[in-house]
């Protein structure tokens, strides 16, 4: 079976890394597998898993944009010329280009949904373009599929995400002391983090507000003694520094595009938190937590199909800067139970978030709408 996944970039973020991560571990199982995209900062980990990379100049954000069109006999002669058996596309722009793609090309197309559509506009209603089969990553995004785009539950199909649980489990995420000498901490300083793109859904400007509170209004934990990490790059970058100017806490706060695997960051963390707006699931969630980390998350999507609160984590309500506050001020105050949401959160993705499990119900996905004709 052959199989090209369509992605717009390659981007580190979660869709970036979910179509990496899908095409290497395809490729080990001995699927010839094969990535479109316009490329990005995730082609050389294609490249290291022995998997091809044929770039397509579909970065837009225009679905029926000028670029899309273009690219559409562009995408029907790679499929035709690569003897394809499935597309698989994994963005809106993907996804359109995808359907048109493979009704020219008559190649079976599914597509994975990744999060949340603002399913009233009319561009979606008059062309939905989903998929012959539709991967719905959380049980909130499969119902946002049933109930506001009307399809049919035996089209959608439930797959988690998965993570390489070998890279956190195995106890090789252990702090990085060295690391934490070399940004001018001391070894006991309480690290506060998060991951994720600069974008006003992942809410990181809440939580910037929370640790203003955390450092001003309890003595008990002083300004010297915490610290702050934010891991990402986005269109939100300027505005947070701007707030983190303002709010006189410039000294306490590390903004990092992040230029290390992440295992490396999610090391110095005593906490991580992810106070998004809405998330389709959360993958840098999910490592934290197979990292071990005691965990905060807004209570919002799949979020909160991860975490179970006050067992393996914790869940505030999401845009409350107060709700964060007091549980990161809670988890500083209580070594034994930050330790046992981290060790619980461990349990939790051993059992649940292996990137094989994922794969593999993916490609009975491939299989079922390839209609067993290919291996």
């Amino acid at each position: 079976m052959r199989i090209l996944l369509l992605t717009t970039h390659l981007n580190i973020g979660g869709i970036g890394v979910y179509t990496a991560n899908l095409a290497r571990y395809l490729k080990k199982r001995g699927v010839d597998v094969t990535v479109a995209s316009s490329g990005g900062d995730l082609e050389d980990t294609l490249a290291e898993g022995g998997v091809p990379h044929i770039k397509i100049d579909i970065r837009t954000k225009s679905e029926f944009g000028i670029k899309v069109w273009k690219a559409l006999p562009v995408l029907a002669g790679v499929i035709r010329d690569g003897g394809f058996h499935i597309l698989h596309a994994q963005t809106r722009v993907a996804q359109v280009l995808g359907y048109f793609a493979g009704r020219i090309t008559r190649v079976p197309f599914v597509s994975t949904c990744h999060g949340f559509f603002k399913y009233r506009r009319l561009s979606r209603r008059f062309f939905p373009c989903w998929g012959e089969k539709v991967i719905a990553i959380s049980k909130s995004v499969r119902k946002h599929l049933l109930e506001d785009f009307c399809l049919s539950s035996g089209r959608v199909v439930l797959i988690y995400n998965g993570i390489e649980l070998e890279r956190y489990i195995a106890g090789r995420v252990t702090r990085d002391h060295d690391l934490i000498r070399s940004m001018g901490l001391a070894g006991d300083t309480a690290i506060i983090g998060a991951v994720g793109r600069l974008s006003s859904v992942k809410g990181f400007k809440y939580l910037i507000s929370a640790f203003k509170d955390v450092i001003s209004r309890d003595r008990s934990v002083p300004a010297g003694g915490v610290r702050l990490l934010i891991v990402g790059e986005g269109p939100e970058k300027g505005i947070l520094q701007e707030q983190i100017r303002k709010l006189g806490i410039a000294d306490s706060v590390f903004l990092t595009p992040g230029s290390m695997p992440l295992e490396k960051y999610l090391s110095l963390l005593d906490i991580f938190c992810l106070p998004s707006v809405h998330e389709g699931l959360g993958l840098s969630l999910m490592e934290a937590m197979a990292a071990g980390r005691a965990c905060i998350a807004s209570d919002v999507g799949g979020l909160s199909e991860l975490i179970t609160s006050e067992e393996n984590g914790i869940l505030v309500p999401p845009k409350d800067p107060k709700a964060l506050m007091a549980a990161i001020l809670r988890l500083l105050k209580d070594d034994r139970f930050r330790r046992r949401l981290g060790d619980n959160a461990r349990k939790k993705a051993a059992d649940s978030f292996s990137i094989n499990e994922s794969v593999a119900q993916t490609l009975e996905v491939y299989r079922e709408v390839a209609g067993g004709r290919h291996g």
